[in-house]
């Protein structure tokens, strides 16, 4: 059981490095390539299905989510108070992305001034008073305005759905995780695919109610965010507690089952299948976070290595930064052929991580350390 109560887990770290790969490969495609047609057999391309990375992004921060409030109320003395708590881990989890996320904003916003220096009719002010719900990660509340760097819609459908979640899951910890969250995760998202093709996609209404609808991009969030809450107490008190009693032979079936999970869902990521193999992919998923977080199989002894937890590290920084180098290499290299731009979008990836990475940690720093010096010592 030592493994799902580790801070870090080297397995999942490794896999969020994964994803992250495949989101960064999708947005190549569709931007240097064009996204190819699912209509015309099935063949491997640059990751038609890649933008499925997301739904172990919102796995995970539902099991993260679950595992720390677990462990809030159990070593919690007398109740607490569920309005409090949430908006504290709210505020964590905001203040935890806000400084890469600024960082990552105000290079991609230079490199939009840049491409459009010539235009008469574009306006840098007008954009960036436009882009203010996006700066403020607002936009999926309905604040749309006019995102600045779209895919991070992610953020902002993830913070939604904590404060949903979390709120939820304090209300009554295990009758929410065990039993109302695979319900209720499993009815959103018959509904998504009762009401569109694909699991994938952000800003589509959903009707609620005549005269109110919710994008779909939110409930995305709340049900895999929701079956992660799951997936924690699944693995924390169903899988984990038999840690003891499994020997090898069951260790290592259950290791060959965690990466046909995986590597069934980056799969389907690659080919051009129809887009009703998204919630297949999403059941591999959890599958695989399911066991990785188990503690039963021996991934934990490979991956558990300050390389894995460096691939996981810098996951955010790439993913928010991946739209400057797009965006800046399909204008200035334009003229260049697909394989030359692909390998310029990682190049400048790199350096636009970095500078993403290292000024969000200096500014999470600089803020901590002012909310450090705010609190009187004491006499």
């Amino acid at each position: 059981m030592a493994s799902t109560t580790k801070k870090r887990n080297g397995t999942l770290e490794f896999m969020r490095f994964v994803f992250c790969m495949t989101i960064l490969f999708y947005h190549i495609g569709k931007y240097t390539y064009g996204s190819p047609s699912l209509n015309k057999g099935v063949f491997i391309a640059l990751f038609p299905h890649g933008a499925m990375g997301v739904e172990f992004f919102f796995l995970l921060t539902g099991v993260f989510l679950a595992a720390s409030l677990d462990k809030q109320l159990q070593r919690a003395e007398k109740k607490t108070n569920v309005f409090a708590d949430t908006g504290k881990y709210l505020w964590k989890k905001y203040l935890s992305v806000f400084p890469q996320h600024s960082v990552a904003f105000a290079v991609l916003f230079g490199v939009m001034v840049l491409i459009h220096l010539d235009m008469p009719n574009w306006s840098a002010g007008d954009r960036f008073l436009t882009a203010i719900p996006n700066l403020l990660l607002l936009q999926m509340t309905g604040w749309m305005g006019s995102p600045l760097n779209h895919i991070e819609w992610y953020l902002s459908a993830m913070l939604i759905a904590i404060l949903i979640v979390y709120f939820l899951c304090h209300l009554h910890f295990k009758v929410v995780t065990r039993y109302i969250a695979p319900v209720a995760s499993v009815g959103l998202l018959i509904w998504m695919c009762c009401e569109f093709p694909s699991l994938t996609g952000v800003t589509r209404p959903m009707v609620v109610c005549p005269g109110f609808s919710i994008y779909k991009g939110d409930i995305r969030a709340i049900a895999e965010i929701l079956l992660g809450t799951f997936a924690y107490s699944l693995g924390r008190y169903g899988l984990a507690p038999l840690t003891d009693k499994a020997g090898k032979p069951v260790r290592i079936l259950l290791t060959v089952l965690e990466w046909v999970m995986y590597v069934g869902a980056v799969v389907i990521t690659l080919l051009t299948l129809p887009y009703g193999w998204e919630y297949g992919a999403l059941a591999f998923i959890f599958g695989g976070v399911l066991l990785s977080f188990s503690g039963l199989t021996c991934s934990g002894s490979l991956f558990d290595n300050n390389v894995s937890y460096f691939l996981g590290k810098i996951t955010l920084p790439i993913y928010l930064s991946q739209l400057s180098a797009i965006y800046a290499v399909n204008y200035y290299l334009k003229d260049y052929d697909n394989g030359m731009k692909t390998w310029a979008i990682i190049v400048l990836t790199v350096i636009s991580s970095a500078i993403t990475m290292f000024a969000g940690d200096a500014l999470f720093g600089l803020f901590a350390k002012k909310r450090k010096d705010s609190v009187p010592k004491a006499a």
